[in-house]
């Protein structure tokens, strides 16, 4: 007997289409009840705005009261202003974020919610990009920064080094190198590539990343431009370590060889985009370090802690979840850490190869692109080990959970599914229709990347901040525009919408309330609001069918353990399956340890299950990554894709590349025990000859690809 979800396909053009089940199948199915009345966890979420502090104990109940009774199941306390952007009048300042009169209010909440069984996440600050007044410029997140002077040798040298360019007044040094200035003219290596470090939305050539900032493709920061000869600046042995010759007041004491001499002063300075964004009165200061641990520790005892205190036994009750908002600082890419990081987690010394930061040539080309990419891995490991790790960690303490909006969607240098798939409930965002801004779909919905993050690290839910916009307001409608962009949501992964934004309202503002500058407008004193609930019943029914069962795909799409690193919507189609077919996109962590071989196909611990695992276009792969692949297809995997060039990574240089070489002569070739690897067809292609059709079938007047839809299992609901 095929399983009555198993026939359900959800489309996102057709209304419910087959989503409302026929009565007559509805009463086969034990779940009728929570059909007719979703329960808590599939029902709606409010990002619920306390705007600039402007809220009162009677606002806080009326508004939960209404949740209650038009079927939410809770709310994210979001404290923030912006009501003055847009040339708005700010509306009145409340208590500030964490004084002792917020954490009434925050007392009087948790108390309210466990009163009507309501559930409660927290965004730790006033505003978003963590940090605030009690963030020290030594916490604050930072950037590289470098001077650079040719000096004559054969001599002792007694310099005065310039001091590198500063962002606010903030600077320390880190490491002063030296490296010979040969004869020859070298052109530059680190084009586009290596300021994809400082400068990532402008880059040249790459229209891709200039389209948007958020979650732009990035595979291309591994492609080559051909070696020229004589471009080496110099070897890495030739760069000579000055750190210690370096006085604290900058001055250069060095006894130089022979040969002019290319002085490199690195330091640290303030990120360029260093302040907290969007917050209420007085909650203003510097964005943390996210890669410095001690960092958020000092954060989190300054500020969290007292306002979990001030929640009292509802602390993992009513309040369940901790949040932080999208990642809006842009490029951060040194910490005090990181030499000493990058040498435990990369197994060799990055000074020699510091100056390819600044767009020399180390050894050669490839060594030095090798070299980038190891730097920006262990920027992206250090956001997951001294940031969510703590984070999540912390919370856990207290018997909560974490959603961070932890993989962007704005370019910054993350893995950022892996950060996702960190957290408790994998969020993202999605943004109403609009004519006037983000106006492709693929500029609106970012979900296709925390859903895979949830299907592939074992998580049931997937959120997002749904909604978003940033006006004309007056020309959303349910019909034409929220309910298609939920609907295309969901077809994406999506089956917790936070509604963006629900503002709070004293009575004292009148109606329809105070209102935050963006988002789709909603409180009980707008217009519609006694009529809402019947949507808002259809959004928790259809988030009760898409929470039920496990994502039925038919490939897992390996994306690369390089970083920066972003899944893109569902349409940028990474597998190469064209329509009918699902996949979700694998991080390098997930490849190494959930991947395993079950009768042919690709399973995770949690029953996920695929026919194929695909690789991307790109010339290099991680070494790790490969040799679990050879491991995958030796038991019985089917792999689609090219065959890498050469490892990603410069450690375990030069014999990694022989390793690599070994092994896809052996995997490319044929020889691969009960497996396949395939290259020069798609995995479409191979899916059909393997007898696999589509899961998803059209014919009419609309193009196949124009149908969205989403699959899910389930054995329980047979």
């Amino acid at each position: 007997m095929i399983p009555i979800f198993d026939r359900v396909r959800f489309h996102a053009t057709t209304l419910l289409a087959s989503l409302l089940i026929p009565s007559q199948v509805m009463a086969a199915v034990p779940a009728r009840d929570a059909w007719l009345n979703p329960p808590p966890e599939a029902r709606l979420r409010a990002y619920w705005w306390w705007l600039n502090g402007n809220v009162d104990p009677a606002s806080i109940t009326r508004d939960l009261e209404q949740m209650k009774l038009k079927g939410f199941g809770g709310a994210v306390i979001f404290d923030a202003d912006g009501s003055s952007q847009g040339g708005h009048q700010q509306v009145p300042a409340g208590p500030l974020f964490g004084s002792p009169a917020w954490c009434r209010l925050f007392n009087h909440t948790v108390r309210e919610a466990a009163r009507l069984d309501l559930e409660l996440s927290l965004n730790i600050q006033s505003g978003w990009n963590l940090g605030g007044p009690t963030v020290t410029a030594e916490d604050a997140v930072k950037q590289i920064t470098w001077s650079e002077v040719i000096l004559e040798g054969g001599k002792m040298i007694s310099a005065q080094l310039e001091t590198p360019p500063l962002t606010g007044d903030f600077y320390r040094d880190t490491v002063t190198v030296a490296l010979p200035v040969l004869a020859q003219t070298q052109p530059p290596l680190l084009d586009w590539r290596m300021r994809a470090l400082h400068d990532p939305i402008k880059l040249p050539g790459n229209t891709s990343w200039a389209d948007s900032s958020s979650a732009p493709p990035t595979g291309t920061l591994l492609t080559l431009d051909p070696e020229s000869p004589g471009e080496a600046t110099a070897q890495a042995s030739d760069v000579i370590d000055l750190t210690s010759s370096m006085g604290r007041d900058g001055k250069l004491d060095w006894n130089a060889p022979p040969g002019k001499w290319k002085i490199l002063r690195f330091g640290m300075t303030l990120g360029k985009h260093n302040q907290v964004s969007t917050s209420s009165g007085a909650w203003k200061g510097y964005a943390l370090d996210p890669l410095d641990e001690s960092a958020f520790t000092h954060y989190w005892d300054a500020v969290v802690e007292p306002i979990l205190a001030s929640a009292g036994p509802q602390a993992g009750k009513s309040l369940k979840y901790l949040h932080t908002d999208s990642w809006e600082i842009e490029v951060f890419n040194w910490t005090p850490s990181l030499l000493v990081e990058f040498k435990k987690r990369r197994g060799y010394d990055m000074i020699p190869w510091m100056p390819a930061l600044t767009g020399s040539v180390i050894a050669s080309r490839d060594a030095s692109q090798r070299f980038l990419a190891d730097f920006r891995k262990t920027l992206g490991d250090l956001a997951i080990d001294h940031h969510y790790r703590p984070f999540l960690a912390r919370a856990e303490k207290h018997g909560l959970g974490i959603h961070p909006e932890a993989g962007g969607p704005h370019y910054t240098p993350i893995d950022a599914q892996r950060a996702l798939g960190f957290s408790t409930i994998p969020t993202s965002e999605f943004w109403a229709e609009a004519a006037t801004h983000r106006v492709t779909d693929r500029a609106r919905f970012f979900v296709k990347q925390p859903a895979s993050a949830a299907h592939t690290y074992g998580k049931p839910l997937v959120a997002a901040e749904g909604f978003t916009s940033v006006g004309p307001q007056w020309q959303e409608t349910l019909w034409d525009n929220l309910k298609p962009s939920f609907d295309m949501a969901c077809t994406e992964g999506l089956n917790r919408l936070i509604w963006h934004a629900f503002v709070c309202s004293p009575e004292s503002t009148g109606i329809p309330g105070q209102q935050y500058f963006a988002g789709t407008h909603l409180n009980p004193k707008v217009t519609w609001w006694e009529r809402s609930a019947p949507f808002f019943l259809y959004l928790n029914r259809c988030q009760w069918m898409l929470q039920q069962g496990l994502f039925r795909a038919d490939a897992i799409a390996y994306y690369g353990d390089h970083v920066p690193n972003f899944a893109q919507s569902r349409s940028s189609d990474p597998a190469k399956l064209g329509s009918g077919y699902d996949y979700d996109v694998a991080t390098e962590e997930t490849l190494l340890t959930r991947v395993s071989v079950k009768d042919g196909r690709l399973v995770l611990p949690d029953g996920m299950s695929y026919h194929l695992l695909t690789l991307p276009d790109y010339p290099s792969i991680s070494m790790p990554a490969l040799r679990k692949i050879k491991a995958l297809v030796a038991a019985g995997a089917t792999v689609v894709g090219p065959r890498p060039q050469r490892p990603a990574s410069l450690e375990g240089f030069p014999q990694t590349d022989a390793e690599l070489k070994e092994i896809t002569d052996a995997l490319w070739s044929g020889k691969t025990g009960r497996g396949r690897v395939i290259s020069g067809k798609t995995a479409r292609e191979v899916l059909a000859a393997d007898g696999v059709a589509p899961d998803f079938a059209w014919t009419g007047p609309v193009a196949p690809e124009a149908i969205r839809y989403i699959h899910r299992g389930s054995e329980s609901l047979s």
